[in-house]
């Protein structure tokens, strides 16, 4: 008799919270998958990936080209610091006034006429590394004052310049995601009544709250993952290559993205309205705290602790190398110039998730259902 009371007891407990957050993920994330914020979400992408890949060509500023019999600046070799004339006799030096060139397609002239590589005696090709760019210098170890010197040769965009052309969109396009996953995910449920049939079933709300928030992380990932698979795979036809930085870009961008959900979960827990928690939650990842990173520009104050101030880490860590601190004279005006630390960065956007999804359980737990 006791076992079988035993046996039934154990028949009837209700699964653990670790068992239970996997099942509230799997049937939010497949509310998401049927509803048309993701669908829209996609379609944004691949909208504005296209235009944004289509307008520079359309608009005269193509990502590759040829540069036909192009003047080349030339000038003396003592004149030109940093390089050394070594075992041979260097007369002069001339740049190529491109950062991306096809080395094979390289085709000089001298007043006109083809002048040979000539297995190296003529000239040579130098290519001197600036970070991620290069400049190209013909190095000529003939006399060839008072000639006119052009060369032919096929360039292209550096990936570096490439992605950072859509990177700018990649920060709007999270806070899009924070605003159709998150902005609403908590107070519709109050809103609602939804939470009437919800709460009363064995499971502790902050299960609900984090797998609900896994689900709408799940759901934004997928959408910041396409936006970087589509510019990685544009970024090797238009730039032959990916930066170097491309996979970090990335990282800094999943960790906005938990951050401004998590953000957008507190502003839900707090707020009684989802058409007031939505509007919140875009305008201050939009325009109010920009505002304020905004302000350090004439202030001289870094503002190292802004959530959107920490995010640009995304873009400027293809700069290489990474951007410094500047201040700069204009007009009577004193402008700063302030980017974000990597490392600081990181750890501000880890602390705004840990804290906002702490904070939002918090007030989640308190929230009673009324009328």
């Amino acid at each position: 008799m006791i076992m079988m009371t035993e046996e039934v007891k154990s028949q009837h407990d209700a699964p653990s919270d670790i068992s239970q957050l996997p099942v509230v993920w799997r049937y939010e994330l497949l509310k998401y998958l049927r509803s048309w914020r993701l669908y829209a979400s996609v379609a944004i992408v691949i909208a504005v990936m296209a235009l944004m890949y289509l307008l520079p060509p359309l608009l005269g500023e193509p990502y590759s080209g040829t540069d036909t019999q192009t003047a080349i600046w030339v000038q003396p070799a003592d004149g030109f610091s940093g390089v050394s004339d070594g075992p041979m006799t260097v007369y002069a030096i001339g740049v190529v006034n491109r950062s991306q060139i096809d080395i094979d397609s390289l085709v000089v002239y001298r007043d006109g006429a083809v002048y040979p590589f000539a297995n190296g005696t003529n000239w040579f090709l130098n290519e001197v590394e600036y970070g991620s760019a290069s400049v190209y210098t013909i190095v000529f170890l003939q006399d060839i004052t008072g000639s006119a010197i052009t060369a032919t040769y096929e360039w292209y965009i550096s990936p570096e310049s490439f992605e950072t052309l859509f990177l700018n969109f990649a920060s709007f396009l999270i806070i899009i995601c924070a605003t159709f996953f998150a902005a609403d995910a908590i107070v519709s449920e109050f809103q609602n009544r939804t939470g009437y049939l919800v709460f009363p079933n064995p499971i502790k709300r902050s299960v609900l709250f984090l797998g609900k928030f896994s689900a709408s992380l799940t759901a934004g990932l997928m959408v910041v993952t396409l936006f970087y698979g589509i510019l990685a795979v544009l970024s090797m036809i238009s730039a032959r290559g990916i930066d170097d930085d491309f996979l970090l870009s990335f990282g800094y961008a999943v960790e906005f993205l938990i951050a401004a959900v998590a953000v957008g979960y507190l502003i839900s827990s707090l707020l009684k309205g989802s058409t007031g928690a939505i509007v919140l939650t875009f305008f201050l990842f939009l325009m109010i705290l920009p505002i304020v990173d905004s302000v350090s520009m004439f202030s001289g104050v870094k503002i190292e602790g802004s959530l959107t101030f920490s995010s640009d880490a995304l873009i400027y860590i293809l700069t290489d190398p990474y951007p410094v601190d500047e201040t700069m004279q204009m007009g009577g005006f004193t402008l700063n110039s302030y980017y974000p630390d990597q490392v600081l960065a990181a750890v501000t956007m880890a602390a705004y998730a840990l804290a906002s999804l702490g904070l939002g359980i918090f007030m989640f737990n308190r929230k009673q259902l009324v009328g």
